[in-house]
């Protein structure tokens, strides 16, 4: 099955800086799927993971050593970022949010 490409768009904002990830998964029908009920399970979270190791095994046959690592660098940096907001977002929950069974 080939895979239809769509326009190039930036990955991020040129005059704020700001990051479209979120504009992104919004729109991604996994997300879509995975958020109707209004959580997410443990099987979502298998399946999405696997998704995404499909997808790096693709690209990482198509790029070049020099390629891979910077790629790696952004993987990387975009977990910490990821981390980030996860961490300061939960830190900002009344503790009786975070801890409901």
């Amino acid at each position: 099955m080939e895979k239809q490409t769509t326009p190039r768009a930036h990955w991020f904002d040129e005059e704020t800086g700001q990051v479209h990830l979120t504009d992104y998964f919004q729109q991604m029908e996994s997300w879509q799927q995975a958020i109707a009920d209004g959580k997410i399970t443990p099987d979502e979270l298998r399946a999405q993971g696997e998704q995404v190791i499909a997808l790096l095994k693709e690209v990482e046959a198509l790029v070049t050593p020099e390629q891979h690592a910077q790629l790696t660098e952004i993987f990387s940096e975009m977990a910490v970022l990821q981390a980030m907001q996860a961490t300061a977002i939960t830190s900002t929950l009344q503790p009786s949010e975070v801890s409901r069974p």
